[in-house]
């Protein structure tokens, strides 16, 4: 006979009155189950928040996984229900508790996807606010104000997303320091530099090396731009004053947790 999930949720919530933790939260991961078979994301995705609602408080309990990944399951529903904003706010939720339970490359992940959540979110709020489907009842926020703001957040957590990962990616950084050098060497290929010899146009390969060089900021001074090229020299210095900090702090968060 098929689990009736509203039977095992009303059983779960008398549990819960009655201070059995241990047992609401497993009826709770079971009525989630059921609902997941069904196809039920919205309501399996409330389930499995209640069901990690319940094990933080049962009395005494130090170890938090049981929580951690009833929140990320909960997440992962409501992203299947696409309601992103509750989604960020659960892996936020699931990040937490596994910090609390020292499971450092949990919380990598549910960081990552909760700061991802949000960037979509905001996306769809901008773009595509038709798709939003809300699980649970929202004051929405409407006006000129609150788009410029979202707008502004919205590009932040891109380029959050784009330059590190939102600190949790940091080869990402890495790509984006070559891209960034073998566009400038691209554009230098249609600009005049300066060598002991005079001025010349590099081919791709002296441009490489010239944009490599910009770029780590080393200046061996034996090629200097020429005319507009400066701006784009200025430029690409100007980001790898910044990028090569962010990779290393990325790479030495990660890998420090191991």
């Amino acid at each position: 006979m098929p689990l009736d999930p509203k039977q095992l949720e009303k059983e779960a919530h008398e549990n819960l009155t009655q201070a059995k933790y241990d047992a609401a939260y497993g009826l709770f991961i079971r009525a989630a189950r059921a609902c997941q078979e069904r196809g039920e994301h919205k309501e399996a995705a409330l389930l499995f928040a209640s069901a990690a609602g319940s094990w933080n408080l049962k009395l005494g309990e130090k170890s938090f996984l049981n929580s951690a990944s009833a929140y990320e399951e909960a997440a992962l529903e409501a992203e299947r229900s696409h309601d992103l904003e509750y989604a960020s706010l659960l892996y936020r939720y699931a990040a937490i508790s596994y910090e609390r339970d020292m499971d450092f490359m949990g919380f990598s992940e549910c960081f990552y996807r909760f700061k991802e959540c949000y960037r979509r979110f905001l996306m769809q709020s901008l773009f595509f606010p038709g798709r939003i489907r809300h699980i649970a009842a929202t004051q929405e926020k409407h006006g000129m104000l609150t788009a410029v703001k979202r707008l502004f957040k919205w590009l932040a957590y891109s380029a959050s997303f784009f330059i590190w990962g939102h600190g949790e990616r940091p080869l990402r950084t890495l790509y984006s320091a070559i891209g960034l050098v073998l566009s400038c060497a691209l554009i230098y290929t249609q600009s005049t530099l300066k060598s002991a010899g005079g001025l010349f146009h590099p081919d791709f390969f002296e441009a490489v090396y010239f944009s490599a060089v910009t770029f780590t900021t080393v200046g061996f001074g034996d090629i200097t731009p020429a005319g507009w090229a400066k701006m784009v020299a200025i430029f690409e210095a100007f980001c790898g004053i910044f990028v090569m900090p962010i990779f290393i702090v990325a790479l030495s968060r990660k890998y420090l947790r191991l």
